[in-house]
């Protein structure tokens, strides 16, 4: 068998794995929600967006960007999402698979900063 009728099934097997990579690249983080955390003006502190809405079993990666003067953290006991540092001027990256329908905290647990306002509220509800 000579290389040329194999020739002809080249663009169809550079047309599959094409698609197979861009699947598997585009499904590994699901989808993107940019948070920023930081200090506002007094003693406040933030998480901006503070409210985020997103559907039962949906994957989702939050780059979380640190605004602020100091250390901050991102977690949350009640959607299972376990402590992460964010040093000041720093991006972490924290993929996660939202859990049943319900309204989960998640909140800076660096003494004070919860209590000062550092805490999103994640609404999971389905489509409407």
């Amino acid at each position: 068998m000579t290389a040329r009728p194999l020739a002809r099934f080249a663009p169809l097997a550079a047309a599959a794995l094409l698609a197979a990579v861009s699947l598997a690249c585009s499904g590994s983080e699901g989808r993107r929600i940019d948070i920023a955390a930081g200090e506002g003006p007094g003693s406040a502190m933030y998480f901006e967006p503070n409210t985020i809405t997103v559907q039962p079993g949906e994957k989702i990666t939050f780059y979380v960007r640190n605004d602020g003067s100091g250390d901050h953290e991102f977690e949350s006991d009640e959607a299972a999402i376990e402590e992460v540092v964010i040093p000041k001027g720093r991006l972490r990256k924290i993929t996660w698979t939202a859990p049943q329908r319900g309204e989960y905290p998640i909140y800076c647990d660096i003494t004070g900063h919860r209590q000062a306002g550092m805490e999103l509220i994640v609404r999971v509800q389905p489509a409407q």
